[in-house]
């Protein structure tokens, strides 16, 4: 039987696995506290109160359980034609790297038979809204789109030198690059914009990882279904934290020889009942509706940890391991 982390890769390298795998249990992350993309972390890698390692301040927000810029502190970038005078970058060279993994490397979380990644928070737009806010980051966007675009592969390069530095002494085999790019509804841009200012940075950082022998997923919340094919064509082969708002079902007949969908956790299912009143077929009916069938073609990996039917869930993956021996579950059909 191959080890989570070989299952896995045969879905990173669009082939059909042996059984369906897990995107929580069958990975383990590097969350390393001298990254500081958010508010030094505490108990959560998501939240943390205080300012990041750009000096912009975070408060954690108990319902979303994870952080977002304090609007009681002034923004750091006032006109994004002014970046380079006012958002001072970390200096990578002085972190102390060969230390923080003298600390790290004797996790007992870490196996080596699980897939290693680790995580980089705040991609080039998300960072951009969070120095200067969202509503002047978006009229940023249309009025100095050249500043933008600027600021954009400057905010790449660092990430790829922060890749670079990481991986001196960390094994990493995939790495996971936050940017959001939607919300409900729609994307935050048109698409034309993301073509112009980010295509390109994103590519390259995806590039990059693929010449140093490692797995990029872009991690993008929201209504991103109309993005997907210029993430594709940008070299993109990976879309993780997709969620129903998205016609997941479209998407794999699509691009699933393509592209690889990970999904699931408390904010992917549409329950037809208040939870309290969730019995175990209702669970199981969800989850083969909402979860199970998009593995069919062995391009979507789930992962679940609702309360709830978390252990329903266990009990059907488990019965589920020779899903990928019936010829139908390897095709991309969802009828």
């Amino acid at each position: 039987m191959l080890t989570p982390k070989d299952n896995l890769l045969k879905v990173y390298h669009h082939e059909i696995p042996e059984y369906i795998p897990d995107i929580w249990q069958d990975t383990f992350n590097w969350w390393i506290d001298e990254v500081i993309e958010r508010g030094p972390v505490k108990d959560n890698p998501l939240g943390g109160e205080g300012a990041d390692w750009f000096g912009v301040h975070w408060r954690y927000i108990e319902t979303a359980r994870a952080s977002t810029p304090d609007p009681d502190y002034p923004h750091i970038l006032t006109d994004i034609t002014q970046w380079k005078e006012q958002v001072k970058f970390p200096d990578l060279d002085a972190i102390d790297w060969a230390a923080a993994w003298e600390r790290d490397k004797n996790n007992p979380n870490y196996d080596p038979d699980k897939l290693v990644s680790t995580t980089f928070l705040n991609g080039p737009f998300e960072r951009l809204h969070a120095l200067m806010g969202m509503e002047d980051a978006l009229v940023a966007l249309m009025l100095e789109p050249e500043a933008c675009r600027e600021f954009f592969d400057a905010m790449v390069d660092f990430k790829i030198s922060l890749l670079d530095h990481i991986m001196e002494y960390y094994p990493i085999d995939l790495l996971e690059a936050h940017d959001d790019y939607g919300h409900q509804t729609n994307l935050f841009m048109p698409i034309e914009t993301w073509r112009e200012l980010l295509m390109e940075p994103m590519s390259r950082l995806a590039a990059h990882c693929k010449e140093k022998g490692i797995i990029f997923r872009l991690h993008s919340c929201g209504k991103n279904e109309t993005l997907i094919p210029s993430i594709v064509e940008a070299g993109i082969e990976n879309w993780s934290s997709v969620q129903q708002i998205n016609d997941i079902a479209k998407i794999l007949t699509e691009f699933g020889d393509r592209l690889t969908l990970q999904g699931g956790g408390s904010n992917f299912f549409n329950y037809p009942c208040p939870k309290e009143d969730l019995t175990e077929d209702i669970a199981r009916a969800v989850l083969n509706d909402q979860l199970f069938r998009f593995c069919r073609g062995g391009a979507f990996i789930p992962g679940v940890r609702n309360p709830e039917i978390f252990d329903i869930y266990c009990k059907m993956k488990e019965e589920y391991k020779d899903f990928y021996k019936d010829p139908a579950n390897c095709e991309f059909k969802f009828d």
